[in-house]
């Protein structure tokens, strides 16, 4: 039988992640390389967090989910009134979750919709489901 080790805590980490603090002196930062040892260099510049992180916190995505997130955002928060963002990104939601690669990047984007919708109190007028989800 062979034993095979589970993967450390490291192995999950992804370059851009966000670190809120690592000791008594530390500043939050974001993950900018792994090394081969298991180590990371954290970065603590303001503007490298907002990189990765302009719209919400999106560790556990890797560095191209974290990139179509933030542009899906992007776009999404040029729209003036909040209604109007909330319609449009379910369009987004709708869209992207056909593709089970986007998982990840859909539940980013409906966890943003859910902050959209507590701060206007406004639903999607629109959006896709299961036949099964209804009752």
């Amino acid at each position: 039988m062979v034993f095979i080790p589970p993967p450390s805590k490291s192995a999950f980490i992804q370059i851009g992640d966000y670190v809120p603090k690592v000791g008594i002196y530390t500043n939050p930062g974001v993950v900018v390389e792994k090394k081969e040892d298991g180590t990371v260099i954290i970065d603590t510049d303001k503007e490298k967090i907002k990189q990765f992180h302009r719209h919400s916190i999106t560790t556990g995505l890797s560095p191209n989910e974290k990139d179509m997130f933030n542009n899906i955002m992007d776009d999404i928060m040029t729209i003036g009134a909040n209604p109007d963002r909330i319609i449009e990104l379910q369009k987004r939601i709708d869209m992207l979750r056909t593709n089970p690669t986007f998982k990840k990047v859909t539940d980013s984007l409906k966890n943003e919709q859910a902050q959209l919708i507590r701060w206007s109190k406004d639903l999607p007028r629109v959006y896709n489901t299961a036949a099964e989800k209804l009752r």
